[in-house]
């Protein structure tokens, strides 16, 4: 009899010992879980819905697209970048011809300036020597006040003028019917004052060597003083002339 008391006591025992232990380990919440566990479930939404949203564009296509893709877009960088190399190309030729162009521009520019000076049609100024030749009987020769400009010129003479005309290529030194100079038909009076722009230390004695063009004005019952200046300033022009036969080569 007790055998048959004892075995259900022990059954009551045990289950009384599991109750106990499922009490123990089951999780009691409270308000500060409950806000964690909605806060991760809210975040776990908002991941989801992100990836979702990341793989709409490509779900669906096979993996044969996909490498078609890739390569597409490989190919297009690869363009971009030959597109972009030839533009650098392009700019530095455009930007190499603009400083050519200047540079030929600053050329032009200063062979004309030379142009415009060799031919008389603009003022100069630099250093030289003023020339004067005292002619009180009116005895020096047209071919005498011809040879000291030739003096000057084979001296380096770039700019010459006498009295208020400026000297060129074309001009002439011819005598009035009268006994007056004249340059390019307007009469000078004596003194007569050459300038010359060039190199004042050449010139200056160029015009002392014995037998030249001191001594030829000298003979004409005249005298010649020669003087170097810093200086000096030529305001006398000429206007160009339209060639009536001559034009240029094209």
């Amino acid at each position: 009899m007790s055998d048959g008391t004892r075995i259900p006591a022990d059954r009551e025992q045990q289950r009384l010992v599991w109750r106990r232990l499922r009490g123990t380990l089951a999780p009691r919440a409270n308000w500060s879980q409950a806000i964690v566990g909605i806060l991760c479930l809210l975040l776990g939404m908002t991941f989801a819905v992100q990836v979702s949203q990341d793989d709409d564009s490509l779900e669906g296509v096979s993996q044969q697209e996909l490498v078609r893709l890739l390569d597409e877009s490989g190919r297009h960088v690869s363009d971009l970048e030959v597109e972009n190399a030839e533009l650098d190309r392009t700019l530095r030729t455009l930007q190499s011809d603009d400083e050519g162009a200047v540079a030929a521009r600053e050329a032009a520019r200063k062979r004309l300036d030379d142009l415009e000076i060799l031919a008389g049609t603009v003022p100069a100024q630099g250093r030289g020597v003023m020339v004067s030749i005292a002619d009180p009987e009116r005895a020096v020769k047209a071919s005498t006040l011809l040879g000291v400009v030739q003096e000057l010129r084979n001296a380096g003479a770039e700019v010459i003028q006498i009295g208020e005309v400026r000297v060129i290529a074309s001009t002439s030194i011819t005598t009035s019917p009268d006994g007056a100079l004249l340059v390019d038909g307007v009469a000078i009076a004596s003194p007569y004052t050459v300038l010359a722009i060039g190199d004042p230390a050449v010139m200056e004695p160029a015009l002392r060597i014995p037998g030249g063009a001191a001594d030829s004005v000298a003979s004409d019952g005249g005298t010649l003083a020669v003087a170097a200046e810093e200086e000096i300033q030529i305001d006398a022009v000429v206007t160009p002339q339209e060639p009536e036969h001559a034009s240029p080569v094209k």
